[in-house]
């Protein structure tokens, strides 16, 4: 988990409610088992490449999958690190290809992206910058990958001291139906969830995935809400 929270050279210093979201997803991760957990707050661009780079050269041939979560502003560049310096999203997940990270060749590698914004904001709900956008002529040529999105292109992606919408209801989702449900219908969930939403001004919300897996994926946890 990439968490950028602060950022020095903006108006808009802080992402409130982005610690929230940090708490929320790992608390999920603990519970089902899923680790080792790496967190990583306030990175500049250079270091959030360095970071991707360094966890896409280690060996999963012991592992099942891998799950990056990135939290933090975005641009039509890109996803901003704390400089406002701008990594996209394509170059991320090719460190991740077969060719480049080959013990995870064959395995889910998801990623849940908070950063994007539109342009209006009301007292009680922020945003996070323009909508990121994802190239399809560069997609990875490897498959089993899945990239969510907290927004589709064009719309707004709000936040409020209680966390995102995205990652709030991913993590709503996921500790009430990872025990018996695939990965994709629970994002059907979350998209239903966020788009249920709206602003105190009406704004909307609605998530997006690219998906190129080829097979259902399963967490094996216990059933959270007993």
């Amino acid at each position: 988990m990439i968490n950028n929270q602060f950022f020095p050279g903006r108006r808009d210093v802080e992402r409130c409610g982005s610690e929230m979201d940090v708490k929320n997803m790992r608390e999920f991760f603990e519970n089902a088992g899923l680790n080792p957990i790496k967190e990583c707050q306030n990175q500049e661009a250079s270091q959030m490449k360095t970071e991707l780079k360094n966890a896409s050269e280690k060996d999963f041939s012991k592992y099942d999958c891998f799950i990056c979560v990135i939290l933090s502003h975005g641009s039509r560049e890109g996803i901003l690190g704390t400089d406002n310096k701008a990594i996209q999203v394509d170059y991320i997940t090719s460190l991740f290809r077969g060719s480049e990270c080959p013990t995870l060749e064959g395995k889910p590698k998801l990623f849940f992206i908070q950063a994007c914004r539109g342009g209006d904001q009301d007292l009680a709900t922020e945003s996070d910058s323009e909508p990121v956008p994802f190239s399809y002529p560069t997609l990875p040529a490897d498959s089993d990958f899945l990239i969510c999105y907290a927004s589709s292109p064009g719309l707004q992606s709000y936040r409020e001291p209680e966390g995102s919408w995205f990652i709030t209801a991913v993590s709503e989702v996921f500790k009430q139906y990872a025990d018996r449900e695939h990965v994709m219908d629970m994002m059907l969930r979350v998209n239903k969830n966020v788009a249920d939403n709206y602003s105190n001004q009406g704004h909307k919300q609605m998530p997006s995935e690219v998906c190129m897996l080829t097979k259902k994926v399963y967490f094996n946890v216990p059933q959270f809400n007993q």
